[in-house]
């Protein structure tokens, strides 16, 4: 006895499956881009809060150590430049002298940008010459 090898009718997928496959695509891409863009924006605002971090640490260091950034100007947006620019202390009697305060690398720019930048988590306070880290309150 031979047996004869039948073909399936069924041998792809239909146009019905097809169709149900890119639906069910095209509504998880509608779920996840939105999201997407709300976790880009949250990792940029990680990123100003821990530029603001660090402006504000190396503020307080240099100022520990006899660097005064508040000099030239008392504009907040002068003094987080300066701070970026960094000081190097020139006080021979310093144990610190020759030591280099500053922020390399971070754009001046984007740092004082009100809107979008380390600047928004940060606050002079004029009366005791501190640049404060406020976290966004």
């Amino acid at each position: 006895m031979k047996h004869k090898a039948t073909r399936s009718a069924k041998a792809g997928f239909s146009l019905v499956e097809m169709l149900v496959v890119i639906a069910v695509i095209g509504i998880i891409a509608a779920i996840a881009v939105p999201n997407i863009g709300r976790i880009n924006d949250s990792a940029k605002d990680a990123t100003y809060r821990r530029n603001a971090q660090n402006i504000a640490s190396v503020f307080a260091s240099a100022q520990a150590a006899g660097v005064d950034f508040s000099t030239a100007s008392t504009k907040e947006a002068d003094i987080i430049k300066a701070i970026i620019t960094g000081a190097t202390v020139s006080d021979t009697d310093s144990p610190f002298n020759g030591t280099y305060f500053g922020v390399p690398g971070l754009d001046a720019t984007d740092a004082i940008s009100e809107t979008a930048g380390a600047a928004k988590y940060l606050s002079w306070d004029t009366n005791s010459k501190q640049l404060l880290y406020t976290g966004g309150q």
